[in-house]
Formats: C-alpha cells, sequence, structure tokens
C-alpha cells in the first residue's frame, strides 16, 4: 500500500488498534479494549459508519482533522481498497483520570491477511505507532485525539 497521511487517519481509529479484550467487562481497560476490537472489525469490514461511533464529537488529531473528516478519509480508502486487513498491538494502555485514558497502539495495514509479525515484511504492510486520547462520553469510551508516527517490524516482536 502506498504510504499517505489519508489512510493513515482513518487507520488510527481502527487502531487499531487491537488485541483481545481481557480482564472483567466491566474495567475501564476492558472496556476500551473493546472499543479498539469494534474499530478493529470496522476497518476490516470497510464500515466507515461504525467507526464514526467511536469517535468523540469533538475529535481532533495532530493534522487538526475533526471527526467528520476521519470519516470522509475512512469512506474514501474503503472505495480504494477492496481489502483491509490489520495486526494490532495495544503496547500501553493506562486509565489516566476518572474517565480519561490514553493508549499507544501499534497498526499493521495490508491488503492481506497478516497472520503474525513475521510476515509485516514479505507483505510489505504499512506499520504504524498511534498514540490515542480516550474519554468515557455518558458509559461510552470515545477517542478524543490521536497522533501517528512510522513503527517498525521490531516494534511487533
Amino acid at each position: 500500500m502506498q504510504q499517505s497521511n489519508a489512510p493513515l487517519k482513518w487507520l488510527l481509529l481502527a487502531l487499531a488498534l487491537v488485541a483481545a479484550c481481557g480482564g472483567s467487562a466491566q474495567t475501564p481497560e476492558a472496556r476500551i479494549r473493546r472499543v479498539f476490537a469494534e474499530m478493529q472489525a470496522a476497518a476490516e469490514t470497510r464500515d466507515a459508519g461504525a467507526i464514526k461511533l467511536h469517535l468523540s464529537e469533538t475529535y481532533r488529531d495532530a493534522q487538526g482533522d475533526d471527526r467528520q473528516a476521519v470519516v470522509a478519509i475512512a469512506t474514501m480508502h474503503f472505495m480504494r481498497h477492496t481489502s483491509v486487513h490489520l495486526l494490532t498491538r495495544v503496547s500501553t494502555l493506562e486509565v489516566t483520570a476518572p474517565g480519561e485514558a490514553h493508549a499507544q497502539v501499534l497498526v499493521a495495514m495490508a491488503g492481506t491477511p497478516i497472520a503474525d509479525a513475521r510476515q509485516l515484511i514479505p507483505l510489505r504492510a504499512d506499520l504504524y505507532r498511534f498514540d490515542v486520547k480516550l474519554r468515557d462520553e455518558d458509559g461510552d469510551w470515545r477517542v478524543t485525539a490521536a497522533a501517528w508516527q512510522p513503527a517498525t517490524a521490531a516494534d511487533f516482536e
């Protein structure tokens, strides 16, 4: 896949972002992991509307895009790519204050399924590290901000 800023913004939402749920479904961490898993599923099924549900109305990313812009970018990306496959790893997840959290998520994106990190180089997957801020909004954790930077295959090991 060609690397550009536009696909990265929707990918941020997919966050990527992510590992299977662990622990009690009532803990903030488990609820956040569930959100990430739902966003990943939405990206892989190319459902921009489902991604939108996990974005705060106050969302702003490091490039200055808001919720509407990210959904538009995701829609455009899905129209260009008939297949989206992600491999995600949550590097860190911390509830920083009541109702606020920060996560660092590694996301690999390819047009074919990614079974494990050993396939990242042969598949020429796009690799990113996302710093994501979340807030509990009326019982639902939503992404309020995000920033990304390139990652390496070694980051996924």
